[in-house]
């Protein structure tokens, strides 16, 4: 889970006493905002419960006023707190720090009481699962509710979550990020304008496990409505004969067929995670591409047609750069003994959400995800470096922004040489 802290805003009391509030976001996105001393009595409770040895140092409190500089060095170091706390799973999943998040996330919107409202959870094909929920309820129980809804098997719950969706220009639905349990979908919906809604998808990357789904009818009909949701967004580009046998399976109702033909298509179980610029293969030489993850890769679809892919097990480590350029900065074994920088330049929020989808894919690769496995909640480990984090490489360093290290347990496992 990737935190930061862009900004900050003094507020008055009703009795003209100021305060500051530093604005939190989650995996890019805003999530609330807290003050100062609500963060200092989270510290103060996390060392009463848990080993705080590897979280970075608390700000310390100050007698005066802050200065402008003062706030903007507050706002970093409290950023790097909470990002050190990101790569502690103990603390993360603990109830004390996600009671805190979703507390944190009320008071945002300035949520009193749970009020019962009326949701729409939106399906691939646009059709809305309408359900009753209170304000306050959390991903994982309004998901459950929403599949329940529909007639879901709850052993297939896990297999699916909520993500925050956006319609761009030509009117079709982008990702925006996976919505995480420790926050409150109404009210992460809330804070966005109309051209964003809730979907329910698919939430794994084993493509295996596919099988056992279609062997339902309810949830082989999520697959085929994904299916064609992604066709008609062209993350798959079959043949004209393949389209037009679909076509035919499609208006017969055979929706297991449907399904059969898509999965054997080349980009089949990949999510298109938008546009960037890349400087790969030639260094000097920024390219266009779609980036898309799935399996056990990124791939990358360049304007020509091009696409190539990134094997998971090659990539020693990537880092998030958020700058005035914002970029993701893959090092990639490109062949035996060498290494190379490939810098992934897009928006700060495709930026995470690359770097979320590459984490959730090695952590489904680590623990072996498979249809007997029990459910897993997925964690991002992180490592905070503050400065030169490549050796012997370039270094780039963000303004007063933490550099986000994540390295890959899987590097070279199961690879020859005969590989490179």
């Amino acid at each position: 889970m990737f935190f930061s802290i862009p900004t900050y805003e003094d507020r008055t009391e009703n009795d003209g006493s100021v305060y500051t509030a530093y604005e939190i976001h989650v995996n890019g996105a805003i999530h609330s905002s807290a003050r100062y001393s609500q963060l200092y009595k989270l510290n103060e409770q996390l060392q009463k419960r848990f080993d705080t040895t590897n979280l970075a140092e608390f700000p310390p409190k100050k007698l005066f006023s802050l200065s402008v500089f003062e706030k903007e060095e507050r706002k970093a170091l409290l950023e790097l707190y909470l990002q050190t706390i990101g790569q502690q799973p103990e603390i993360l999943k603990s109830t004390l720090f996600v009671d805190f998040l979703l507390q944190s996330q009320r008071d945002f919107n300035k949520l009193v009481d749970s009020d019962a409202v009326n949701m729409n959870i939106f399906q691939a094909d646009r059709k809305v699962i309408s359900i009753d929920i209170n304000s306050s309820d959390y991903s994982p129980e309004v998901l459950h509710q929403a599949a329940a809804s529909i007639g879901i098997d709850v052993k297939h719950h896990r297999y699916f979550a909520l993500y925050l969706m956006k319609e761009n220009d030509q009117k079709r639905f982008q990702i925006i990020r996976k919505l995480q349990d420790v926050e409150c979908p109404y009210l992460a919906l809330k804070t966005m304008d109309e051209t964003y809604c809730i979907e329910m998808r698919k939430s794994y990357w084993n493509v295996k496990i596919d099988d056992d789904l279609m062997k339902n009818n309810v949830t082989l009909h999520m697959l085929f409505i994904e299916c064609i949701r992604n066709l008609e967004d062209r993350w798959m580009k079959p043949s004209s004969d393949t389209l037009k046998t679909l076509k035919q399976l499609k208006t017969a109702g055979l929706k297991e067929n449907f399904v059969k033909i898509v999965k054997s298509e080349y980009m089949y179980g990949f999510l298109q995670l938008g546009s960037a610029k890349v400087n790969y293969p030639n260094e000097n030489e920024e390219q266009d591409v779609l980036v898309y993850a799935g399996s056990d890769k990124l791939r990358l679809e360049y304007t020509d047609g091009k696409n190539i892919s990134l094997p998971i097990k090659r990539i020693k480590s990537w880092t998030l750069f958020m700058d005035k350029k914002d970029s993701l900065s893959i090092n990639y074994l490109v062949m035996k003994d060498v290494l190379k920088w490939i810098d992934i330049s897009t928006s700060k929020s495709n930026v995470i959400l690359i770097s979320m989808a590459l984490q959730s894919i090695l952590d489904e690769l680590i623990d072996g995800l498979n249809l007997e496995s029990p459910s897993t909640e997925l964690t991002n480990e992180v490592n905070i470096k503050d400065k030169k984090l490549r050796q012997n490489q370039k270094t780039r360093v963000p303004s007063f922004t933490a550099l986000q290290n994540q390295d890959n347990e899987l590097f070279m496992e199961g690879i020859n040489d005969d590989d490179l």
